[in-house]
């Protein structure tokens, strides 16, 4: 599909219906993956961003479609900065519950520097291979001696490439929620597989969205934020069937989900369950209202201490969207402290504020915004020693003094 930029959603992206209710106005703000440089920092970009959920299906999505290119082809986000961990637990689960061996092909869409891959690779598995189309993202994976490939995956990539049957597994980390053209990258997966092959993504779950108050993972990069119900819907048009999930507590809470292309599989009765209990989710007019009351409540600190100096932590995706929402600058927070050498020394995605290692954390600061606030308990515990009192934003606002 190709963008002029950025377009308003006619339709909904898994089934063409068009009508939405809105969840939550964001205004207009820079895209959430963008950390500019000095000189890129005074010609900033802004988008309309509502998130908005489709009537028919259930699928929650963005309102507004930004060219891939303009997303993805000059990435910041680096998956095994802070995420190795979890990806060495996800492939021992792949080769001792889900049983890949070592001769089985597997391919992973979006595999960012390929910390999955890489993994796997240790594990006896090596017939793998990786697309994703950041081009900076995809050279630290090649240094690695992994086989990634910098290209968009679809349904005209596999037939150009004649993968027809060809994998065994085909796997999406937390990338499910980034494609533009879902249909045409779900029906890749399903022409990819093999006759009894298997697709499993890992994806942020609506559900441990909306419970834990995760409403600064919404931004223009997460297109999508998925249901069983709405997975369900989609795959199934594609020949391919959900068997079973696992809840997993990465990103605040996300969901494992294998598809197949057999349809005599037996399914999990966890999939029926977590359909039921979907249901609930389908009114989220009081999620929009603790989005309001929480993100002024933080303006109100800000706006309270300005003659005090405070910095961030952890400028993530989640950062620049309340940033950007805020039109925060370093008159309320002077910089941000992040752990990813990507970022040091550019700004948040409003050109306003900067990013520092951190090494750089001074003394004389009289609270640490904790911006990646669901990483609080270990950012405290590395820098208590420090003893600066920390705010923690959501889902209420808390001031924390380790003195």
């Amino acid at each position: 599909m190709k963008l002029e930029k950025s377009v308003k959603r006619d339709k909904c992206a898994s089934c063409n219906s068009n009508s939405f209710s809105t969840i939550y106005n964001f205004g207009e703000i820079p895209l959430a993956g963008s950390f500019p440089l000095e000189s890129e920092r005074f010609n900033i970009q802004k988008f309309p961003l509502s998130i908005i959920m489709c009537n028919d299906c259930k699928l929650v999505q963005t309102d507004t479609l930004i060219e891939p290119e303009v997303l993805f082809k000059d990435y910041r986000y680096i998956s095994s900065v802070g995420m190795q961990k979890h990806f060495n637990l996800y492939a021992d689960w792949l080769v001792n519950k889900e049983g890949v061996k070592p001769l089985d092909s597997v391919l992973e869409f979006g595999c960012n520097d390929g910390p999955l891959l890489d993994a796997l690779r240790s594990r006896g598995i090596h017939n793998t291979i990786g697309i994703d189309p950041a081009t900076n993202i995809v050279k630290l994976g090649r240094k690695k001696g992994l086989n990634i490939e910098c290209d968009f995956f679809n349904s005209e990539f596999v037939e150009d490439n004649r993968w027809e049957g060809k994998f065994d597994y085909v796997l999406a980390s937390n990338t499910f929620a980034h494609i533009t053209d879902i249909n045409s990258v779900v029906k890749g997966v399903e022409q990819s597989l093999k006759k009894d092959g298997k697709f499993i993504i890992e994806v942020q779950y609506l559900v441990d969205l909306v419970d834990k108050f995760q409403f600064d993972f919404m931004y223009h990069e997460h297109l999508y934020y998925y249901t069983i119900t709405s997975l369900n819907h989609l795959l199934s048009k594609h020949g391919l069937k959900i068997i079973d999930v696992e809840r997993v507590p990465v990103h605040s809470g996300s969901i494992r989900v294998i598809a197949t292309k057999n349809f005599g599989d037996e399914v999990n009765s966890i999939v029926e369950e977590l359909v039921e209990n979907e249901k609930e989710y389908e009114d989220l007019s009081n999620f929009t209202l603790s989005i309001e009351k929480a993100l002024s409540n933080l303006k109100t600190f800000l706006d309270n201490n300005k003659n005090r100096k405070i910095i961030g932590y952890g400028a993530s995706g989640r950062a620049n969207v309340v940033v950007g929402t805020l039109d925060l600058d370093c008159n309320s927070v002077q910089y941000i402290i992040d752990e990813s050498p990507e970022r040091y020394n550019r700004y948040t995605s409003n050109g306003k504020i900067p990013i520092y290692p951190p090494d750089d954390i001074e003394i004389d600061v009289d609270f640490i915004l904790i911006f990646a606030w669901n990483f609080a308990d270990m950012i405290i515990e590395k820098t208590k020693h420090l003893g600066i009192p920390y705010v923690i934003p959501f889902p209420q606002l808390k001031i924390i003094d380790e003195k």
